[in-house]
């Protein structure tokens, strides 16, 4: 007869494999034979999380009444509770787990980096001091401490700025500004914009070594230089709400914006604990307010566009393995997209297989990812699209491919060598490479959702109908939408086969209403509103 501890190590190395089906099985056939079988307990839960949150975590908390001091459950349901937004029921699970193991740096860290996300800057730094003290190993969770640790110094310093009546005035904007991702220009660019308004600003790095930075030399010298503290009333974060830490004393405002439907939980809890929301879109502000947002707590401020005539950008030379150059085809469209699920470059890639042919007188670029090595995963892809469509990739018009870091001037080049730009995106907060090839005159292809219909519709760009999903990977548990590709099948033949005809322009409307001057001028008027500035 097999026993208990059998069944429980079976279940166990299903559940680590990932045969979730079966391991609840035999975690269920456990407690028929024990209904009070901790550990049978405390994995199911884990296990009914990913299909029903409220049932784990049900289900965790009966395990943790058999034995309240069980580390391990402790730990994930204050995991749980946390993505589920219940802040405070996290943070008093993650205070058991300590008293069970006071030495436990993952426990020490989360504490820690909580309490400097509320502002309560000593608390944070002794339980990180904790776990520094406890941490050999050098690696990844040493980073993570050195660079918290700093961040405790970074806000007692922009805290007691604040109270020195010799500074000048002015805002701190916190935020990535040293990457290639499109939070960082953001940053620049509205810093840049601030500067140039007579606003004194100084900006901090979030600081969590993990980014892969961009060098100096790609970066405008002027944002190298903002260090010098200011006399500030808030501190502008424009970033997501998990990376947000607020300073005592100063209002905390948190520039952000959400690509699918509802915001996940634990951004709505997060985002409570700030004074104040800007988001760039309506699509983004409906997001908080379905979530719970208080409506007086959260307001529309647009990204902008830069008013960049195309003829004065050389267009980056690009050609592949073969030789053909980009150049040469007098349709081509660019694609600027991170390798996600999200950005469903495997829908836009089956679309390009199944419409187009090697004679026709089209291209498409991809700048796919921030980083190299890229090229592999992009292969993949499309011959998965190729499956899909059931058509061989040598029936396709051609695809390039561009990798690795770009300066924002290189990033700019790209949309100088095309002729069109087309998205097949899941949901967009803003969709910065979008709006700009737009603004520099490029015909767009857009999916008719999300942020895109705050500065485009079919006056101006070809909107791509969509219709609302359930998400995945990330967005698993939320809607989004999915751009219908029959449509979009057709929306490409069309412009292949007749551009001139096809032709659409949104630069006028873009430059006259999004500008970066423009949204930040808007900035700055939110801000005062809310008195932070």
């Amino acid at each position: 007869m097999t026993s208990i501890h059998d069944i429980l190590t079976r279940a166990a190395d299903l559940h680590r494999t990932g045969d979730a089906d079966l391991a609840a099985r035999l975690y269920r056939l456990i407690l028929v034979s024990d209904p009070a079988h901790m550990d049978a307990l405390h994995l199911l839960g884990l296990l009914q999380r990913r299909i029903d949150q409220r049932h784990g975590t049900r289900i965790v908390a009966r395990a943790l009444r058999l034995q309240p001091d069980h580390p391990a459950a402790l730990f994930n349901q204050a995991g749980i509770l946390m993505a589920m937004g219940r802040l405070d029921e996290a943070t008093a699970h993650f205070r058991r787990k300590l008293v069970s193991e006071p030495s436990c740096i993952p426990t020490l860290t989360r504490l820690g980096t909580d309490a400097l996300a509320c502002g309560r800057i000593d608390e944070a730094e002794r339980l990180l001091r904790r776990a520094a003290a406890v941490e050999s190993g050098g690696g990844a969770p040493a980073v993570t401490l050195r660079c918290a640790l700093e961040r405790c110094a970074t806000a007692r310093s922009l805290r007691d700025d604040a109270a020195d009546p010799s500074l000048p005035p002015g805002l701190i904007v916190r935020g990535v500004f040293r990457d290639s991702s499109g939070y960082a220009y953001v940053v620049r660019r509205f810093v840049q914009e601030l500067v140039a308004a007579g606003i004194a600003v100084r900006l901090v790095d979030l600081n969590y070594g993990q980014g892969d930075n961009l060098p100096d030399s790609m970066i405008d010298p002027l944002l190298l230089s903002l260090d010098r503290p200011v006399r500030a009333k808030a501190v502008l974060s424009i970033t997501t709400p998990p990376a947000v830490e607020c300073i005592p004393g100063l209002k905390t405002v948190n520039f952000s914006m959400f690509e699918g439907i509802d915001i996940p939980p634990l951004w709505a809890g997060l985002s409570r604990r700030h004074d104040h929301v800007v988001v760039a879109t309506d699509s983004s502000r409906a997001a908080w307010l379905r979530a719970g947002h208080p409506a007086e707590r959260i307001h529309i401020c647009p990204a902008g566009v830069d008013g960049i005539d195309p003829g004065g950008i050389a267009p980056i030379v690009i050609t592949d393995h073969i030789g053909r150059r980009f150049a040469d085809y007098p349709v081509r469209i660019l694609n600027v997209s991170d390798f996600n699920e999200r950005k469903n470059l495997i829908g836009l890639l089956r679309v390009w297989v199944r419409t187009t042919r090697p004679e026709d007188p089209a291209a498409l670029l991809l700048k796919a990812g921030k980083g190299g090595g890229i090229a592999d995963r992009i292969g993949g892809l499309l011959r998965q699209a190729s499956e899909q469509a059931g058509r061989p990739l040598t029936q396709v018009a051609p695809i390039f491919l561009v990798e690795g870091k770009l300066s924002d001037a290189a990033m700019m080049s790209l949309h100088a060598a095309s002729t069109h730009y087309w998205s097949m995106s899941h949901g967009e907060g803003w969709d910065l490479p979008m709006a700009q090839a737009g603004a520099m005159g490029l015909t767009l292809l857009a999916p008719d959702h999300s942020a895109y219909r705050a500065y485009l519709d079919e006056r101006v760009a070809h909107m791509i109908p969509a219709t609302v999903t359930p998400g995945i990977g990330g967005y698993a548990r939320q809607d989004w939408w999915s751009p219908d590709e029959n449509e979009a099948a057709r929306l490409l033949r069309a412009v292949i086969d007749d551009p001139a005809a096809t032709r659409r322009s949104a630069q006028a409307h873009l430059l006259a209403q999004f500008s970066w001057q423009a949204a930040t001028r808007r900035l700055i008027a939110l801000l005062r509103e809310c008195d932070a500035l």
